[in-house]
């Protein structure tokens, strides 16, 4: 949001609200709707006016704060986002199969356990002999068998 949109919705604002409830309060008054005329000059003068009065600043940061939230911030959410939840996001829609699901979740877990030293040098060996695999009925990690039964499993794909 512009810097000057801010200030006058945080300072000038109820000024504004106030003018167009006398408006639109006078225009439905005389064409003769006196139950709308009195909705809009309790809704215009008792809630809007006040609140923008009082509370002009926090109003113009929750609008400000609305207005970044769009795409901008749910793209860097997605490109940030963790990828063991975009692995069960996918999983839950339907997009990979059970066995697409572990074998994932194999790799994931085995570049967790990978140094962070070892990713800089270059000294990590592109094919791991162990994998860990996290037991679905309790939350310890397991050794299983190697993964190269994986691995022909993707060639044949």
């Amino acid at each position: 949001m512009d810097d000057r949109i801010r200030t006058f919705i945080a300072n000038e604002g109820w000024l504004l609200v106030a003018i167009l409830t006398f408006a639109l309060t006078s225009i439905a008054g005389i064409a003769g709707l006196g139950a709308l005329a009195g909705a809009i000059s309790v809704i215009g003068w008792f809630l809007l006016t006040p609140i923008l009065l009082f509370w002009g600043d926090e109003v113009a940061l929750l609008l400000e704060d609305a207005d970044t939230t769009g795409t901008t911030q749910t793209a860097e959410t997605d490109a940030e986002s963790d990828p063991l939840e975009e692995l069960k996001r996918r999983y839950a829609a339907g997009e990979i199969d059970e066995t697409e699901f572990e074998r994932r979740l194999e790799r994931l877990v085995a570049v967790d356990e990978i140094p962070d030293d070892a990713i800089g040098s270059g000294a990590v060996d592109e094919t791991p002999t162990d994998a860990v695999r996290v037991d679905e009925a309790s939350d310890e990690a397991t050794r299983t068998e190697p993964l190269e039964p994986d691995r022909e499993r993707e060639r044949e794909r």
